[in-house]
């Protein structure tokens, strides 16, 4: 059995939240900068696991390995598509790729990009055209990680309570 194999992908429900909260903080005691994340709230993960959002969990055996979020933030303020200048249809055809945390034991099995191909696809079966994603122009991993993947700059904001951000999008549709 491949590394690969060990691995089982599922939609996430509010039962995991407190799973999801502990695997946040393990994150974030073992970031360089407080900065490259976002500390979201148990009410904003509460939020992204009910719809119209999608959680996806990774799991090895009965382990949450990794989780990555599919945020549709609509018209809303937290659609990162307005940092990128967009307005109307192409506002509402805009999803976020909100956050995806890999647990330390499993890093180095692809995790991160596995996430991003499935909620990728997640949105273009909701009609999403496009997928925008956040990232600390301090962390050159993620923001490297995004452009191997294909995303392209998209700009630069000031988000969640005063954090320096670079924007990130992929055209899902041609």
């Amino acid at each position: 059995m491949s590394d690969r194999d060990k691995f089982t992908f599922r939609t996430c429900g509010p039962e995991e939240l407190d799973t999801i909260l502990t695997i946040q903080e393990e994150a974030f005691a073992l970031l360089e900068d407080n900065q490259w994340l976002r500390r979201n709230s148990r009410e904003t993960l509460d939020s992204c696991l009910r719809a119209p959002h999608v959680t996806i969990g990774v799991y090895c055996g009965d382990e949450m390995a990794a989780f990555g979020v599919l945020y549709i933030a609509g018209e809303s303020e937290e659609n990162l598509g307005r940092k990128m200048g967009l307005t109307g249809d192409d506002i509402l055809s805009t999803a976020n790729f909100k956050l995806v945390i890999v647990r330390p034991a499993y890093r180095g099995n692809g995790l991160q990009r596995a996430l991003t191909v499935r909620l990728e696809q997640i949105a273009r079966d909701m009609g999403c055209k496009r997928i925008c994603a956040s990232v600390s122009p301090c962390n050159r991993f993620s923001a490297d990680n995004f452009e191997a993947m294909g995303y392209k700059p998209g700009g630069h904001a000031v988000l969640y309570g005063g954090l320096e951000r670079s924007i990130y999008y992929k055209k899902l549709t041609d």
